[in-house]
């Protein structure tokens, strides 16, 4: 479409006079790809909310930030140094941290005091019943290469560990291109594990918090191809000490701790960390396409003589999906941390929560950053009381999930915050839903998802099936996010259904009735953004830290430096975050700091883009970089503050380079009224 537009015949308005050169302060020219952050930006641990749901979930789930951010630090950030282990002599004179190479077997230092995890059969079943025996890495499999000053790493700190030491990853011939699987530092475990004893031969125990643990001696992945002992606390939970003495079983609790022992920073004293999660099945990583990555979830793979089947879950990143909800805190919602899907159980009709567990890590890490408030549900009941009930005039989501209130149903609403200055937990899930996944997981096909195997499971071997909305497909098609279209997923089915309740309508009393979008796809779990919530893109790399959203301001102007109306310019996706200066002219809107600020001049005329971040930038003092040059249209990287974007026809590229792009565009900002 074009637009004819006016511009009436004024002379060129004054300007700064002065000439400055093209300052490049924090910024560095790459065409229309442009980035101003980007030495700024890696991925995050999921910390999520720091407050316990009480009636409703705010699920801040996600990620594959828990999996993206694979490094030591992530590790380190989700442990807090252990006194009590620390002054144990006979775990400081364990060489724990000695790394040993992948390749060769795995053993128990004392076999008598050895023993292996049991299998969780739910879960262990259900990938088993997908993907065999597993597989296997052969012996010439070459790991990424370390440059570690030591093979020690109880002497280096996490940081000098995620320098030296990679994660270990293989890439595997995929149609015509490759995916790479990549594995958390020290996440992946084998099932033995070795009871430690002290000189004497007793059993070494260690007290947190008054409650006595003893200590268990596994095996994990550190990183490339090298192997380290992590050390594990199994409490003693019942006073006959019997909870010592059964199998371990994973999902259960029966390690609470898991330690690593590192070079603390801020003191450079090298120490025991110890984070709290449980055992789990399988090996979860990252398998990216591309630079866009998805969830692996693979019951065993063999490398040399070792397998490896267990992984290690904290409680507020994956743990947090198998996390059992007490039955008096269960309002058929999940919770923050607790999502009630352990794969050890069964629903009330006694099915198994095995595929459900597996989907919701799937739907969890499908995500670019932590923090994201989803609802999580694996029920169908609106819709199911919709269908019996045709002809219904309102429906309360609230009341229909308290029929099945051990279950994640439909329709949730945040109303935590409601009637109080912070909006930030009042709002509802009705609006969009993001993906879903129904537990499959992949055992071959094609590029294109051909299934040429015939079992169903056409998704790269380990990949779990997923689909996603028009969003995602939207995003592709205009370019601002590859990451559907890279590994060509399907998109999902969906309808609106009126007449739901809405609790986060003032006066809150449940008056409000909104229209409610739900898949009609199949699925096992789904997720829908909360309503304030801007789109996720797994393959987006955003700021390491980010203080919320910031606005970009698209400037037009006409060969005569006259502003065009804001029309003239366009967003070319809605990023659902409000710009938060109101009553402005020209086109603004929020986003976060690395994610791409995708516009375009809506009558297709070429134009020089030019950017600038931070507050001098209405003043001759702002540092000024052409990001596109005669195109119609550019995609920037958000930068960390405010970010201006001045379009002017190529004509003036000479002015600009003479009288300088701080005075020019600077007053550009200014007339515009910024």
């Amino acid at each position: 479409m074009s637009i004819d537009l006016e511009i009436p015949a004024n002379p060129p308005p004054k300007r700064w006079p002065g000439r400055a050169v093209l300052a490049s302060a924090f910024l560095v020219a790459t065409a229309c790809g442009f980035d101003p952050n980007a030495a700024s930006k890696s991925a995050q641990p999921d910390t999520g909310m720091v407050q316990q749901a009480t009636e409703n979930s705010l699920n801040s789930v996600n990620a594959m930030n828990a999996m993206n951010a694979m490094n030591a630090m992530n590790a380190m950030n989700a442990m807090n140094a252990m006194n009590a282990m620390n002054a144990m002599n006979a775990m400081n004179a364990m060489n724990a941290m000695n790394a040993m190479n992948a390749m060769n077997a795995m053993n128990a230092m004392n076999a008598m005091n050895a023993m292996n995890a049991m299998n969780a059969m739910n879960a262990m079943n259900a990938m088993n019943a997908q993907l065999g025996s597993g597989f296997s890495i052969g012996d010439s499999a070459v790991a990424a290469v370390n440059t570690l000053t030591t093979s020690d790493l109880s002497q280096l700190t996490p940081a000098q560990i995620d320098a030296q030491c990679p994660v270990t990853s293989i890439n595997v011939p995929y149609g015509n291109s490759w995916i790479q699987y990549a594995i958390p530092k020290f996440n992946a475990l084998t099932a033995v594990f070795e009871k430690v004893v002290d000189a004497a031969g007793d059993d070494l125990v260690v007290n947190v918090s008054t409650v006595p643990h003893r200590v268990y001696a596994g095996f994990a992945i550190a990183c490339s191809n090298f192997v380290v002992r992590p050390v594990f606390l199994r409490p003693h939970t019942d006073a006959t000490g019997s909870s010592w003495n059964r199998p371990l079983l994973s999902y259960e609790h029966d390690f609470d701790y898991m330690c690593l022992k590192f070079v603390d920073p801020s003191v450079g004293v090298s120490k025991w960390f110890c984070g709290g999660g449980d055992l789990a099945e399988g090996v979860v990583g990252v398998a990216t396409k591309n630079t866009s990555p998805r969830t692996f979830f693979v019951n065993n793979f063999t490398w040399g003589s070792n397998t490896w089947d267990h992984h290690w879950e904290y409680p507020r990143g994956l743990g947090s999906i198998a996390n059992r909800i007490d039955p008096a805190q269960q309002t058929g919602f999940a919770q923050d941390y607790a999502w009630n899907l352990n794969p050890n159980d069964y629903h009330s009709d006694g099915s198994s929560k095995a595929l459900e567990y597996i989907a919701a890590v799937n739907v969890k890490t499908t995500t670019n950053r932590n923090g994201v408030k989803i609802s999580p549900f694996n029920t169908a009941d609106i819709q199911d009381f919709i269908g019996a009930n045709p002809g219904y005039s309102r429906i309360d989501a609230r009341a229909q999930a308290r029929l099945r209130p051990s279950e994640m149903n439909q329709g949730e609403v945040e109303t935590r915050s409601c009637g109080t200055l912070d909006n930030s937990k009042c709002f509802n899930y009705f609006q969009y839903v993001d993906v879903l996944s129904n537990g499959l997981i992949g055992t071959g096909g094609d590029n294109n998802n051909n299934d040429n195997d015939g079992n169903g499971s056409p998704d790269p071997f380990g990949v779990i099936d997923l689909m996603v909305s028009s969003e995602y497909v939207n995003m592709a098609q205009t370019g601002v996010c590859s990451w559907q279209s890279d590994w060509n997923l399907p998109q999902l089915q969906s309808a609106v259904y009126p007449n739901v309740v809405d609790w986060s309508v003032p006066p809150y009393n449940g008056q409000a009735l909104r229209s409610l979008r739900l898949p009609t796809s199949s699925y096992k779990v789904a997720v829908s953004r909360g309503s304030l919530e801007t789109q996720r893109c797994p393959s987006w790399q955003l700021c390491s830290t980010q203080t919320g959203s910031h606005d970009a301001f698209l400037l037009p102007y006409d060969g005569n430096w006259s502003l065009l109306p804001s029309t003239a310019v366009a967003f070319t996706y809605n990023s659902l975050l409000p710009s938060l200066r109101v009553g402005i002219a020209p086109a603004a809107m929020g986003f976060l700091c690395g994610q791409p600020v995708a516009a375009s001049r809506s009558d297709g005329s070429q134009a020089d883009w030019w950017i600038c971040a931070g507050a001098a930038c209405n003043t001759s003092a702002g540092s000024w970089q052409p990001a596109c040059m005669n195109t119609n249209k550019c995609t920037i990287s958000m930068s960390d503050q405010d970010l201006y974007v001045v379009t002017v026809p190529p004509a003036l590229e000479g002015t600009i380079s003479s009288e300088g792009a701080g005075p020019e565009l600077g007053w550009a900002v200014q007339n515009a009224g910024l």
